[in-house]
């Protein structure tokens, strides 16, 4: 089993993968003013496409080779598009660094949560998958301050990366390989249906999730006067990072079949509600929409690797998050092309289809206070 040290300093790494994350609007918005809104969310649709690919190398890697060599290879992947990002000097390079970066962050997130949910006691497992990604949501409360006192300079967003990712990697040499998937790495991997099913939870989820990382948002706080934005969009995104926190404390005390499918539906209410007030009710509306979106995470994690059984625990957790992620790059381009039909309209969308994920979420299995051989083997 794995120590709260270890587990506080894997969180680390993921930290950075979160950074990465939530830079990216401030990005976006920066570069809209060059580029225009459709081509500058292109940027976070290549962050997208990098997840599916790196979900799809990381699997096997992860399923075949071990979880350790998997959490490594992320971390050494992140390294090189923050390097790349942080000397960018044009769009297309730019684009091809947050590709590169968003393949780490898949490999991150795909086998991070096997790894902890494996070397975890049954009782503990939801905290330790919280509390490892916690660290990563919290980096929303850093991120924001230094968008705003860097301005214009968003290459300063690419250097926490290269710092972190070098720490990370060392300590993560040193952890030991999950007892779980040696026990079970001679047996034949079996397909699982449920990897379908969560395929479609996640492609819903991320394609509601990015959508509110996307310049609509930023144009409807302008619209509704707010003058900076970028100020008033990290009120908004604070909501996550406190929704994160609540649900990796109270992860193993709620039945995750449950918190997850209410955290999706509620978000989905709060993001249908937006373009309808203004003022501080628009803000409190935001900042509800983030909360939730935010109190997903360590629930969804948790319950998306307890539903797949040991052996294909990394390549379906893979299969269903990375390509899970292609809603997120098509989510901020459909939600930029209908806001500019109707921004009512366009908010209803992205609310609807987050409300599909957890009415999704609600058909699955309970998994409160049992083993993972007991789910799934």
């Amino acid at each position: 089993m794995l120590t709260k040290k270890q587990l506080a300093l894997i969180s680390v790494g993921t930290s950075l993968s979160f950074w990465d994350i939530f830079n990216v609007p401030y990005i976006e918005n920066e570069a809209s003013a060059q580029l225009g809104s459709i081509n500058s969310t292109l940027i976070l649709s290549a962050e997208m496409i990098g997840y599916f690919n790196g979900g799809a190398i990381n699997w096997l890697i992860a399923s075949k080779n071990g979880r350790k060599i998997g959490i490594i290879l992320s971390m050494l992947i992140i390294f090189l598009g923050s390097t790349i990002g942080f000397f960018s000097t044009s769009f297309l390079q730019l684009a091809i660094a947050e590709f590169i970066i968003g393949f780490g962050i898949e490999d991150e997130v795909a086998v991070v949560p096997a790894y902890v949910s494996e070397m975890s006691s049954a009782n503990f497992r939801g905290r330790a998958v919280g509390f490892t990604t916690l660290g990563g949501f919290l980096m929303s409360l850093v991120v924001g301050p230094v968008t705003v006192i860097a301005g214009n300079d968003w290459r300063i967003l690419f250097l926490p990366s290269l710092i972190i990712s070098a720490f990370a990697l060392i300590f993560r040499i040193t952890l030991p390989e999950s007892k779980m998937w040696e026990e079970k790495r001679r047996e034949k991997m079996v397909w699982d249906n449920t990897v379908i099913l969560f395929l479609a939870i996640w492609f819903t989820s991320y394609f509601a999730g990015y959508s509110l990382f996307s310049p609509p948002v930023f144009s409807l706080l302008s619209n509704k006067g707010f003058s900076n934005t970028s100020l008033y969009f990290t009120y908004i995104l604070y909501g996550d990072p406190l929704g994160v926190t609540l649900a990796s404390i109270l992860n193993d005390k709620l039945e995750r079949k449950f918190s997850s499918s209410a955290s999706n539906l509620l978000s989905g209410i709060a993001i249908i509600s937006m373009p309808l007030l203004g003022g501080i009710s628009l803000l409190v509306a935001g900042f509800i929409a983030m909360f939730f979106q935010g109190f997903k995470f360590p629930t969804m994690y948790a319950y998306t690797a307890e539903n797949l059984g040991t052996k294909i625990r990394s390549l379906g957790y893979g299969i269903a998050d990375g390509l899970g992620h292609l809603g997120g790059a098509v989510g901020p381009v459909l939600f930029t092309l209908t806001y500019g039909y109707s921004v009512i309209y366009s908010f209803l969308l992205v609310g609807a289809i987050s409300m599909i994920s957890g009415i999704v979420l609600s058909k699955g299995t309970r998994v409160k206070g049992k083993i993972l051989e007991e789910i799934k083997g």
